[in-house]
């Protein structure tokens, strides 16, 4: 019996994995592929936002700000390259300057530290090759980036090192509720169901259909996909 079942081991899962087992939990981290950070983690942009974009007032914007501070934490921790590079939001026109604006101000909001608006002079500075028509940007000093892989696997390891069980090739695919129990049922023959006091559900776009399985029809997950044009 678990005390803890996580389920999806991407950088989320991976992170409350890492977090539970400094306590005296049993916790087990269960993953459908073969090896960890294999879904959305791998292929994400590893930019690590500073939190000036989400909604003031917002739990996003709350965890935003303190997830970047722990991102660089954690990759002192772990030894994971990571770099505190800042990021830029430029304006190339004085419409898009007033967005700045707006964006300077919720993150001020939302406490994200040290950020400042710089005109096109200071813009030149840091990125001499930005453009003609770039009439200044937001500067925020704390974003940076981080190897996503590299990253995910780090906190599996230690998290296993400490004690948690990592179970991979187990796509789940039913759950039962029984008092107080969860039983989790796999796609892996050779492993037996999975009894846990609690589940927590980390399994990316397909987290709805993990809380369907668990009798919660009504949460859907509506996923998004995003193109860099270089």
């Amino acid at each position: 019996m678990y005390d803890v079942a996580i389920i999806g081991a991407g950088i989320v899962g991976a992170s409350v994995a890492r977090e539970l087992s400094r306590y005296n939990l049993k916790v087990c981290l269960i993953e459908k592929e073969n090896d960890v950070s294999e879904g959305s983690t791998k292929a994400n942009s590893a930019i690590v936002h500073a939190g000036y974009d989400p909604e003031v007032g917002t739990m996003m914007a709350r965890l935003n700000v303190r997830g970047c501070h722990l991102t660089e934490v954690y990759s002192k921790e772990l030894d994971v390259p990571y770099k505190k590079i800042g990021s830029l939001v430029v304006a190339f026109s004085e419409p898009e300057l007033e967005t700045v604006e707006m964006l300077y101000h919720r993150g001020n909001a939302n406490g994200v530290p040290d950020q400042r608006i710089i005109n096109r002079e200071e813009l030149l500075e840091i990125e001499p090759h930005i453009g003609d028509k770039a009439v200044g940007a937001l500067l925020s000093p704390s974003a940076g980036v981080v190897g996503p892989w590299e990253f995910c696997i780090a906190l599996t390891e230690n998290a296993v090192v400490n004690g948690v069980d990592l179970m991979l090739s187990s796509e789940v695919i039913d759950i039962k509720k029984e008092e107080d129990v969860f039983t989790i049922y796999t796609a892996n023959p050779l492993r037996d169901p999975i009894k846990t006091k609690y589940i927590i559900n980390a399994a990316g776009i397909y987290s709805d259909a993990i809380m369907a399985m668990a009798g919660e029809q009504e949460f859907k997950i509506k996923p998004r996909k995003g193109q860099y044009y270089v």
